[in-house]
C-alpha cells in the first residue's frame, strides 16, 4: 500500500468523521393542547391507552419533573419558541382575539423563536396546528421564522377558522377529522424535505375543548371523549414515528412530545388528569405546569431512561439550536442546554437553581430544589382564569417538599422558616427581574401590539 494512498485514505476517514460531526438533525416538536401530568399509559392513566407513546418512552427517555412555562395557552408557546420566560417575552397574558384589549396583541417581531434561529443554517420549517400568538398579518407564523403553516390558529371557541399560511382555507373546521389532517399535512412535508434538515412544530388543537373524537377512536378509551382524542393523539404520533422510519431518517430526527399546560378542572375530577398531582390548568400547582415530556432519538437517546432532573419547555430552544449548529438568539433567554440529561451523561443534573410559577403578571410561586413555595395571594392579585379554582387564596406562605409530597398537601412552612427566609429573598430577585402584581420587572421586553409595528 502506497504512502500516497494511506494518506488520503486517511484525509477520507477524517472528513466522513467531520461530517457525522456537523450532521443537523431533523426535530419535530408535539405539543398538544391541555393534557394533564397522568392522561398517557407511561405516566400512570389507567383510562387511556397510548402504546405508541408507551413505546416511544421505552426507547427513548420520560422526564418526571418536567415543567411547561405557564399554565395557560398563549404564555405557554410564547416561552416554548423563544427560550424565555413569557414575562421577559412580554407575552405573558392569555390572548382572546374576541376581546378588544386582546385583538391587536401577539409575539414582538423582535422576538428570535427557534424556527427563526435554525432557517439561518439551512432548516425547512413548518408550524402545523393552534398558534394562539396573535391574529394579526405581523403575528403570523410565517412572520416568525416558518416557510409554511397550516393549523387553526386558535382556540375553536375563539375562532373555528383554518389557515393555509395567511389565507382563511375553512370558515369552520371540522374538529372530528383536525387531528388527521394536521398529521398528513406533516407526513407531507417530511416526504418533501426529507433531503434536507427540517423543524416541524406540531401544535395540536387536543384535546383542549370541545372535543369532537373521530369516528375511527369514538368510545375507544375509558375517559370518553377526552380519552378518544388523546388515543388518536398517540395514534398521529405513531403515524409520524412509521414515517421516520420508512423514509430511513429516524437516527436523524429528534423528536419530543410534551404539553403547553395541565388539563382543564373537569377532567382532573373525572379522569384524574394530574395523577398524583393536585390542581389543574390556570393554577400554579404543579398539576397546572407539571406536564409528560418524552424525547426519543435512536442512537443518541439511551433506550429507557428516566430522568428526574428539572427541565422546563423553555429549555428545547438552546438545546436545539445547539444541536443543529446555529447560534443563540442576541436577546437573553431563560432556557438551559438539557442534551446532557438527554442523552444520559453520567451525573447529569438539572441546570436550574430556580423556576418561576407565574401566574399573568403575578409570581405565585418558586421552586428551589426539591422545595416549593406559594406566595400569599388574595383573588384580587390572581388573573381571571383563576378565580374560581380552587385553593386561589393564601393568608401566608405554603411551603413543601415536592419528594415527599407531590400532591402539595402539609405545609411545612413553620418546620423550616429558613427554608422560607432564604425563598422568600430568591424570589424578590425574581420580581426585580420579571415583574409581579402591579410591578414591572427591569428585563420585561415589549408585547407585540400590531397598531405599534
Amino acid at each position: 500500500m502506497s504512502r500516497l494512498f494511506i494518506i488520503l485514505l486517511g484525509c477520507i476517514i477524517v472528513a466522513c468523521t467531520q461530517a457525522d460531526d456537523i450532521n443537523q438533525p431533523n426535530v419535530i416538536v408535539i405539543f398538544v393542547d391541555d393534557m394533564g401530568y397522568g392522561d398517557l399509559s407511561c405516566y400512570g392513566s389507567e383510562l387511556i391507552k397510548t402504546p405508541r407513546l408507551d413505546r416511544m418512552a421505552e426507547e427513548g427517555a420520560r422526564f418526571t419533573d418536567f415543567y411547561a412555562a405557564a399554565s395557560i395557552c398563549t404564555p405557554s408557546r410564547a416561552a416554548l419558541l423563544t427560550g424565555s420566560y413569557p414575562q421577559r417575552a412580554g407575552l405573558y397574558m392569555g390572548i382572546n382575539p374576541k376581546r378588544p384589549q386582546h385583538k391587536h396583541l401577539g409575539l414582538h417581531p423582535d422576538e428570535e423563536t427557534i424556527p427563526e434561529l435554525l432557517r439561518e443554517v439551512g432548516y425547512a420549517t413548518l408550524a402545523i396546528g393552534k398558534w394562539h400568538l396573535g391574529t394579526d398579518r405581523v403575528f403570523n407564523p410565517l412572520n416568525h421564522g416558518f416557510d409554511e403553516y397550516f393549523g387553526m390558529p386558535h382556540n375553536f371557541l375563539h375562532s373555528p377558522e383554518i389557515w393555509d399560511g395567511y389565507e382563511v382555507v375553512q370558515k369552520k373546521g371540522n374538529l372530528a377529522r383536525i387531528t388527521g389532517l394536521y398529521t398528513d399535512r406533516v407526513l407531507d412535508f417530511i416526504e418533501r424535505k426529507k433531503d434536507e434538515p427540517f423543524f416541524i412544530y406540531l401544535a395540536h388543537t387536543y384535546p383542549h375543548g370541545p372535543l369532537v373524537p373521530n369516528p375511527k377512536f369514538k368510545g375507544k378509551s375509558e375517559a370518553g371523549k377526552y380519552g378518544d382524542v388523546i388515543e388518536e393523539l398517540d395514534w398521529s404520533t405513531g403515524a409520524i414515528l412509521d414515517k421516520l422510519d420508512a423514509l430511513g431518517l429516524a437516527e436523524n430526527t429528534l423528536v419530543l412530545f410534551t404539553s403547553d399546560n395541565g388539563a382543564v378542572p373537569t377532567f382532573v375530577e373525572k379522569y384524574n388528569s394530574s395523577g398524583p398531582l393536585t390542581g389543574s390548568k390556570y393554577t400554579s400547582w404543579e398539576g397546572g405546569q407539571r406536564e409528560p415530556f418524552i424525547a426519543y432519538w435512536p442512537g443518541r437517546i439511551p433506550a429507557g431512561q428516566v430522568v428526574d432532573e428539572l427541565a422546563t419547555t423553555m429549555d428545547i430552544l438552546p438545546t436545539v439550536v445547539e444541536l443543529a449548529g446555529a447560534e443563540l438568539p442576541e436577546n437573553e433567554i431563560d432556557g438551559k442546554d438539557i442534551w446532557p440529561l438527554l442523552s444520559g451523561e453520567e451525573g447529569a443534573v438539572s441546570p436550574y437553581e430556580l423556576f418561576y410559577f407565574y401566574n399573568n403578571d403575578h409570581l405565585q410561586a418558586l421552586r428551589w430544589q426539591d422545595w416549593k413555595i406559594h406566595f400569599p395571594r388574595t383573588k384580587e392579585m390572581v388573573p381571571w382564569w383563576q378565580k374560581n379554582r380552587a385553593r386561589v387564596e393564601l393568608d401566608g406562605a405554603f411551603l413543601v417538599n415536592l419528594e415527599e409530597d407531590p400532591a402539595e398537601v402539609v405545609n411545612v412552612a413553620e418546620q423550616h422558616p429558613e427554608v422560607v427566609k432564604k425563598m422568600l429573598q430568591m424570589a424578590e430577585e425574581g420580581r426585580e427581574k420579571f415583574g409581579d402584581f402591579q410591578r414591572r420587572g427591569t428585563l420585561q421586553r415589549e408585547t407585540g401590539d400590531s397598531r405599534e409595528l
